[in-house]
Formats: structure tokens, sequence, C-alpha cells
């Protein structure tokens, strides 16, 4: 009897230990890291509630992970192209168990993994990640709050020659303030001049996955634009025909909201 409470003792701790590891990432500083495969989803879930309560919108900066708690705020890295992105936990998954996290369609667009699916990823917490004692494997979803990480110690000098500042503690849950601002698409070759009668089709996307046009397509029509297709080889085109000279900087605007990033601009015959 004593030799089997202790191994159901022996084996308790194992689990605490191996949980502790994996919050940690097995980093000396407490920041939470961990490396796998991310996947991402989309517009077809948007409107419906996440595990958090809030309403998915594949527009914003946001994650499901399978452990960390709600408004954990995540830096992912895809280790293929080194493009990273700040994204929110705000869901549960993914329900693929060779995978780490799911990102939003807009955090996979600045990772560019739209087309291939999935990446190989380096997920950091931003700030110490401090684990409660709640967070025992019993608890369906770990207690933890996120602490600012305290920065190293700078000269004078360095003092000097940049500004200080310092964050505020993030606790969970929080919602990250959305920008307020938008970045226009870059149109090229340029920006056509304004006052002339000349009209444009520009083209937000050219795309090998037939799949990968439809969601563009979608995303400009949801919106209230009137899309067309090109098929040109083994490539489907996204366009917008028809764009009057002196609309095409609004329009780029509008593009930049919807999270497209470039348009080339063709003069209509």
């Amino acid at each position: 009897m004593k030799r089997t409470c202790v191994l159901i003792v022996s084996g308790f701790c194992l689990t605490l230990i191996c949980t502790a590891q994996q919050i940690s990432g097995g980093a000396a500083d407490g920041i939470y890291r961990e490396e796998g495969i991310a996947s991402w989803y989309g517009h077809e879930f948007d409107g419906r509630p996440t595990a958090s309560g809030e309403i998915f919108d594949a527009s914003l900066f946001t994650a499901a992970h399978p452990t960390l708690p709600f408004g954990t705020l995540l830096t992912i890295t895809n280790k293929q192209n080194n493009k990273r992105v700040m994204v929110r936990v705000n869901d549960r998954g993914p329900n693929k168990s060779d995978r780490v996290i799911d990102v939003s369609r807009a955090a996979a667009d600045q990772l560019d993994m739209i087309a291939t699916g999935t990446a190989s990823v380096l997920i950091e917490s931003i700030g110490t990640l401090v684990v409660t004692p709640s967070s025992a494997p019993t608890a369906p979803t770990p207690a933890a709050t996120l602490i600012p990480v305290t920065p190293p110690a700078t000269t004078q000098a360095e003092q000097m020659a940049a500004p200080v500042t310092s964050a505020a503690p993030v606790t969970s849950p929080v919602i990250a303030p959305q920008t307020s601002y938008v970045i226009p698409a870059e149109i090229k070759p340029s920006m056509p001049p304004p006052g002339t009668n000349k009209r444009y089709r520009l083209q937000v996307g050219a795309y090998r996955v037939d799949k990968n046009a439809v969601e563009a397509f979608d995303k400009l029509k949801n919106a209230g634009l009137n899309p067309k297709y090109e098929r040109v080889g083994e490539y489907y085109r996204v366009v917008l025909p028809d764009v009057k000279a002196e609309e095409v900087s609004a329009m780029a605007e509008k593009l930049g909201s919807l999270g497209f990033r470039e348009a080339l601009a063709r003069e209509e015959p």
C-alpha cells in the first residue's frame, strides 16, 4: 500500500514538472516559447463565437491555442521566411494533434502562409508568463498573468540616446486595442494622376490555388465592391475593373482596410 502511494505521488509530481516546463517553454527567463506547426482558419468562421465568447473575425490578429489563457499576447515567427506577427489568444485549438496553434486569416497573411496552409513557427509570449497554483493539470485551462519583461540596465549615454518607455502589466483576459489607422494598399507601378477621364483595372491578386482566389473575391464582394475573375495560364487573377482615376486613391485605402497590401493598376483599353 505504501509503495502504491509513493508511485502515485511520484507520478503526480512528474506531471506537475512537465506542465511547468510546457508553460515556461524551458526558458530560464520565464518567457513562454514553443515550436511546431501552425495552421490558419478564415472567413468561413466569421460571426461564430470563439471559446472565449468573442465573435470570430478573420481580419483581426487572433489565435487559438490549446492551453494559454485568453488574452495572452504572443509573437509568432515563420521559421521559413522570418516574418513575424503579434496575436492575441481568444480561442481553443487546433483540432489536429500535430499542430500547436491556429491563427486568423489576417495573421496568416502577415506570416505569408496562406498558400501553404501551414508553417513551422516559433511562438513566444510578450512578457513573463507567471504560473499560479490553479494551473495544475486538473484545471481545464492554466490560470496565468503576463507581466512586462524587465529591460536590461542601460548606461547614462544610452538613456540620453533613446527615450525610455514602460509598459503596464497585462492581465488575462485582455482585449488588445485595434489599430485606429489604415495603411492603404500600394498601387503599382504608381498612383494614377487624378483629373483625367482614364479608367483603371486594379489587380488585387494572382493565385495559383483557386481556393485563395475565391476567398479574395468573397472578401471584396462582401465589402460592397465588384470584383471579377481573370484566368491567365495557371493563375486566377482577382481584379476590380473600371475604376476612375480619381477613385484609385480611395480604393487603395479600402483595399488596405481589407488586408490587401498592394494592387497592380492597368489602364482600361
